[in-house]
């Protein structure tokens, strides 16, 4: 076998390969975007529908920090620490070295269906309730088996986030179809001349 012929056979294997790993990535990124996308789409029409309707009251706010750091040899790790503590140990360290996350935290007061009050501290993503001061009040829905999963009741802006889900799920099919090897004029005829052909 000539040396060109085994050349060209290892271009083809390298190509191949590639092609393989892009695909995988592809499947990976696919489906990541349709199980998040479908799932928290799910969550939160089912809480909505499932939940319990009540008015809440922002007792206070709180910050909690994340921290992700590796020593060396060993595992990383992800703990909670004072957020004074964490950001000072990230400017010593390095940002590139430590990974620090902050949650936004709600403790809101609300009565739950037998008149008891109760208090959970919720997510202020979960919410919406960042523009609103302490003592200020919303509506929420909580659910009934566990009251500490309340968010904010179903409005514009909820269902503008619900809708970004939504737009999640045909991305993460389109990357899922690439990494399957369906081909692109497929996929276009599937989604444009399918729908004419329905129409008709």
């Amino acid at each position: 076998m000539s040396w060109a012929t085994l050349w060209a056979k290892a271009k083809e294997n390298r190509a191949r390969s590639r092609r393989m790993a892009w695909r995988g990535k592809a499947f990976v990124i696919g489906a990541m975007l349709v199980g998040t996308g479908g799932y928290n789409l799910y969550s939160d029409v089912s809480h909505q529908i499932r939940g319990r309707p009540a008015m809440a009251t922002i007792m206070a706010r709180t910050t909690q920090c994340t921290v992700e750091y590796r020593l060396i040899g060993e595992k990383k790790q992800k703990e909670q620490w004072p957020c004074e503590v964490a950001e000072e140990f990230q400017r010593r360290v390095g940002a590139h070295k430590v990974t620090l996350n902050h949650k936004y935290i709600a403790q809101i007061q609300f009565p739950l269906e037998d008149g008891r009050k109760y208090q959970a501290d919720v997510d202020e993503v979960e919410l919406h309730s960042f523009k609103l001061a302490i003592g200020a009040t919303l509506p929420v829905i909580y659910a009934p088996d566990d009251p500490a999963d309340a968010r904010a009741k179903m409005s514009w802006e909820t269902l503008k986030l619900s809708l970004t889900w939504l737009a999640m799920l045909p991305i993460g099919i389109f990357f899922l179809a690439i990494s399957l090897g369906v081909p692109l004029a497929t996929l276009f005829g599937w989604a444009f001349l399918g729908r004419e052909h329905s129409v008709a």
